[in-house]
């Protein structure tokens, strides 16, 4: 029987509320970025000659940083007003009225001597951290019945009733049930590069996850699956794409999973991908001989 998480039913999160959180930790990855610029520029090694001169370094990054935190206020409090949290929508828009009176760019000495630091990152951090407990909990549950199904991939093909032959039969049946569990659940999404376009099997948008199968039957198969799936990974990387699994469906027990794992580990993969390997009932299809002249 296959176990999904119970929360899986309770779906308060959308996709538009985690694609505008992950655009806030972007914001906040270049606020940090122009903040310690700042300081640099602020507490470098500069001569007296070069403290008269114009600093466009300096300059370009307060102009980055004021942008940042406008950006900031703006966005988590948009998110804050989504996740139906007016009164703290309200509160963010009221310190942000006040805040933009003074220079957005301004610094303050870290209590921890670090340098300088700015004077409102911290306080629309503090905003945005509350909120972000139930946007990355709703995408942590999304993502582990996501797991869910694929490590179950040998359950489903016993109740459909399905003598997988290859990787189509077994990716078709999963879908069926990813249909159910997620509405914008996809088949063959592409991502595409200069020169090549990329298909994982299946994806769910809304996680940014997706999954890539491969039919195995014998030793010889797993090699050549697993050279495969390093290619994808060449291929994938640096798209919006956060999550990727690669499913080693195999019709016998042909190796442990420990030793899938410890291959990803040797080859350096991608954090980003996971292994799992299952073994269900099914073989591939035996290809027809030549005809006779």
């Amino acid at each position: 029987m296959i176990k999904l998480p119970i929360c899986m039913e309770v779906l308060p999160v959308g996709r538009e509320e985690q694609l505008l959180s992950a655009s806030i930790r972007d914001t906040l990855r270049e606020a940090h970025k122009a903040e310690s610029k700042i300081s640099y520029e602020m507490e470098g090694n500069r001569t007296l000659e070069d403290i008269d001169e114009e600093n466009t370094k300096l300059e370009e990054a307060q102009d980055t940083l004021r942008w940042c935190i406008r950006k900031l206020y703006r966005d988590v409090g948009m998110l804050a007003e989504r996740m139906s949290m007016p009164l703290l929508a309200k509160r963010i828009a009221a310190e942000f009225d006040k805040t933009a009176e003074t220079d957005l760019a301004e610094m303050k000495t870290s209590p921890y001597d670090i340098g300088l630091i700015s004077k409102h990152i911290g306080a629309i951090l503090g905003h945005f951290d509350s909120i972000a407990v139930m946007t990355d909990g709703q995408a942590i549950t999304g993502l582990d019945t996501f797991r869910t199904i694929l490590e179950n991939t040998p359950a489903i093909m016993t109740l459909t009733g399905i003598d997988p032959k290859n990787e189509k039969d077994v990716r078709r049946a999963v879908f069926d049930v990813l249909k159910i569990a997620f509405h914008d659940a996809m088949m063959e999404i592409t991502v595409g590069q200069l020169l090549k376009t990329f298909k994982p099997d299946l994806g769910v948008r809304s996680l940014m996850a997706a999954a890539e199968y491969k039919f195995v039957g014998n030793e010889t198969e797993l090699k050549v699956a697993m050279e495969g799936i390093y290619a994808d990974m060449r291929g994938y990387h640096g798209h919006d794409w956060r999550s990727f699994f690669a499913v080693f469906y195999t019709t016998d027990a042909i190796v442990h999973r420990d030793r899938i794992i410890e291959e990803f580990s040797g080859v350096k993969a991608d954090l980003n991908w996971t292994p799992i390997i299952v073994t269900g009932k099914g073989a591939r299809k035996p290809r027809k001989s030549g005809l006779k002249a």
